[in-house]
């Protein structure tokens, strides 16, 4: 009857749950794999021999692609070799350690990969899970767009999400520079001094998986945050992570971002530590110009 009837229900319901969580994983996966990808093309591949033109640091290229550098980037990548492509190839390739990367880049930034994609599944499964009125542990504060109204509602939760994740971010990368911290973890992401496409993913999984947890954790520590305010805010995070290491100089309208801005920090370690806008270093007077 009526109970079998909201029993089937139920079980739908489930399974379309966890497929979109499912779907999530994959997107944020395939998002970060395409986007990297682009970058890489874009300008290592077609624009290759203009690095003067695109660069950030155009002194400091490296790789058999880009025979005209004139020098190697100090990471120890120099004219070893460019290694194209996805990170996680050089888990099958005969001979990782000839393509100039770290002997550890493609495990760590595999693992990376996958972790921060799991955590964005588990996120929409917080989410639909409270929606449902149920939770399997932390509670999502998320709701669903209709319920806010207006764009400027939207956008405030936008700023309100990016606010909370930039300052304890700054924080917790203020920690990875402890001495003791930074021999143990952060010293990996310090490897490569001037950053190109999947360096951002280069970095301890226990410093990843801490970062992780501060980037989705708007999610559950904002009240009310519109759905659509937390997609708007994961897509701004996610292009700039991946812009902020890909060595190619770009520029928002005024001056809002500049991938200059974080190229810096891995240039002269002490300098830039926020991410991705500057605002928390310019109020610790940790700011320096690009």
């Amino acid at each position: 009857g009526d109970t079998r009837r909201r029993g089937r229900v139920s079980r739908v319901v489930a399974r379309d749950m966890h497929a979109l969580s499912v779907g999530v994983f994959a997107f944020q996966f395939c998002g970060y794999v395409a986007l990297s990808t682009w970058v890489e093309w874009r300008w290592y591949h077609r624009r290759r021999g203009e690095e003067r033109q695109w660069k950030t640091q155009s002194g400091k290229m490296h790789g058999t692609i880009h025979r005209g550098a004139a020098a190697c980037d100090g990471d120890g990548r120099g004219r070893r070799g460019y290694a194209w492509g996805l990170p996680a190839l050089d888990l099958v390739r005969a001979n990782p350690s000839s393509n100039g990367r770290h002997p550890s880049h493609a495990r760590f930034a595999t693992c990376n990969l996958v972790v921060s994609s799991l955590f964005a599944g588990a996120t929409c499964e917080a989410y639909l899970e409270n929606c449902d009125g149920k939770s399997f542990g932390l509670g999502s504060t998320l709701v669903q767009s209709s319920e806010v109204a207006g764009l400027a509602k939207v956008l405030v939760g936008t700023l309100l999400a990016v606010t909370w994740q930039s300052v304890l971010e700054y924080y917790w990368h203020r920690a990875m520079h402890l001495p003791r911290v930074y021999r143990v973890l952060h010293k990996f992401h310090h490897h490569y001094k001037s950053p190109q496409p999947w360096d951002d993913l280069f970095i301890h999984p226990a410093e990843s998986f801490g970062y992780c947890a501060i980037l989705y954790s708007p999610a559950f520590c904002v009240p009310s945050l519109p759905v659509a305010s937390f997609l708007l805010y994961m897509s701004i995070m996610g292009v700039c992570g991946v812009l902020d290491h890909c060595g190619v100089r770009m520029t928002w309208p005024l001056g809002l971002y500049d991938t200059k801005f974080h190229d810096v920090h891995h240039a002269e370690f002490n300098a830039n530590y926020a991410f991705p806008f500057p605002t928390m270093d310019r109020l610790h007077g940790t700011y320096r110009a690009s």
